[in-house]
This record gives structure tokens, C-alpha cells and sequence, in this order.
């Protein structure tokens, strides 16, 4: 068994401490500061850090392995453990004592470049302070068309972060679905859509000006003005270990933030 230990900059010391944890009891461990593709070869990714070191992981990987997280991070939805706690969970992690679940993520699809997301895609414009105007069709259908800052794809797991801020609903984390919330629409009334995972989704921004694609607030792709992003559920979800219920935590973060 390998484990890689991916970890935020100003968690080393932890990171470190977990990898010596390991050892010890007789399990392969490495660092990486900077996730990469050879992760995928590990049994398990163990995440230092908060929600955005794992979403910074899952950009390199396109089919993960399990992750066990350890929140050094102020939110942690989902990570499993502090490090405080994280002993006795990690080890039946490591030794395949616990469930594995897995959660959608999607990709956008602009030409030749394809973005990868477990949170969100946001398609925001390219110009501070200036609306883009787009049409949203699914499978063929044109469902929505309006003027906005932009628009945002996200996920179950996504409806929490991005997609909440501008007003998108919380989505049950195990159902299949992908969420269109418009990020300040010029229009009176509006409301978020909600499809199947199964739907393919096409953005389409009139020619008015550029935007730009960003996934999981990392990569980016610029998207030319008149051009097309297809959104669509991955075949590659995202795996994590079974501790409690994910519902749960959400409702409990949630009410925290009030």
C-alpha cells in the first residue's frame, strides 16, 4: 500500500507528522506539495489542508483514488478529520476497513480543452464590470437566455459553495444532477435550473464579448467570443471514505455560518 499525503503550504509540519504516523504502522508514505498524475497509483490520497487542497488534488487527477482528509482549513465539508482525530479513522482507511463513496463531478468542454470539476464550472466575462449574453440549451433545447455577469455549472457537492453564494439551492450530495445558477442576471424573477446528470448542457455566448471558464476556481480557459462550453457529468466521479453522513456535516456547516 502507497499513500500519497498532498498538503497546503503552511501545513508541512502536519503533513509530515502523518506520513511519520504511517510508517510506523508499516505503511508507504510520500509527500507532494504539488498534487500530480502519479497520485493516481496510490491506494489512497490523504489532503493537509482545507476543501480547496482537495479540490486543487482532484484537478490532477482524472481517475482518483480514495481521499481521507485532514481539515487544517477553516470550512472542511469534506474532509473527514482534524488533527487531532485523524489516527484511528486514517488507519482503517489505509487498511480498507471503511466505505468508499462517490460523488459526481463534471467537465467542460470548450474546442480542444476539457476542465474538470467536483465543485463548479463558472463562466464568468472576460471585462470587469461589463454583462456577457449567453443561451442555455440542453440536450438541444434552448431553455434560458439572458444578460449576467455569468453563469455558474456546479454539482451536488458544489451546490455549497459558489453556486450558494449567488443564490443556487443546496442539493442533496448523493443525487445525480448539475445546477445552473446565472451569477447577477439582468432580470427581475429569476431562478436556478436543476437537471439530471445525464442531460448534456450547451453554453452558448453571443458575440458581445469574451468570458473566461474556471473550474474549481483553478484552471481556466479564455473563451472566445461567439464560442460554445459543453457541460456534462464526468465519467470519472470523485471517490472518498465513508465516515458519516455527508448530509449531516453540510446542515451542520451550514447552520454555522449564519
Amino acid at each position: 500500500m502507497r499513500v500519497g499525503i498532498v498538503y497546503k503550504y503552511d501545513s508541512l509540519s502536519i503533513a509530515r507528522e502523518v506520513a511519520e504516523f504511517l510508517e510506523k504502522n508499516g505503511i508507504r508514505a510520500e509527500l507532494h506539495h504539488i498534487p500530480t498524475c502519479s497520485l493516481e497509483d496510490c491506494g489512497t490520497v490523504v489532503t493537509v489542508g482545507g476543501d480547496g487542497t482537495i479540490l486543487r488534488t482532484l484537478q490532477e487527477l482524472i481517475d482518483p483514488p480514495p481521499i481521507f482528509g485532514i481539515n487544517t482549513g477553516r470550512i472542511g465539508i469534506l474532509t473527514h478529520a482534524d488533527p487531532g482525530s485523524y489516527r484511528g479513522p486514517l488507519l482503517r482507511a489505509v487498511r480498507g476497513e471503511l466505505d468508499v463513496e462517490e460523488f459526481l463531478r463534471i467537465e467542460a468542454e470548450y474546442r480542444d480543452v476539457k476542465l474538470l470539476a467536483l465543485n463548479e464550472v463558472a463562466i464568468l466575462s472576460s471585462t470587469q464590470a461589463r454583462l456577457i449574453e449567453f443561451e442555455i440549451e440542453v440536450d438541444g433545447k434552448i431553455i434560458d437566455s439572458m444578460r449576467a455577469d455569468g453563469a455558474i455549472f456546479s454539482t451536488p457537492v458544489g451546490s455549497t459553495a459558489y453556486s450558494l453564494s449567488a443564490g443556487g439551492p443546496i442539493i442533496d450530495p448523493y443525487s445525480s444532477a448539475i445546477c445552473f445558477t446565472p451569477v447577477s442576471p439582468f432580470r427581475v424573477g429569476w431562478r436556478p435550473w436543476v437537471f439530471s446528470g445525464d442531460r448534456e448542457i450547451t453554453f452558448r455566448l453571443k458575440p458581445l464579448r469574451d468570458a473566461v471558464a474556471i473550474a474549481d476556481g483553478n484552471r481556466a480557459v479564455e473563451v472566445d467570443a461567439g464560442g460554445e462550453v459543453v457541460i456534462r457529468k464526468s465519467d470519472h466521479p470523485a471517490r472518498f471514505f465513508k465516515l458519516e453522513s455527508r448530509l449531516s456535516k453540510i446542515a451542520e456547516k451550514m447552520r454555522g455560518l449564519r
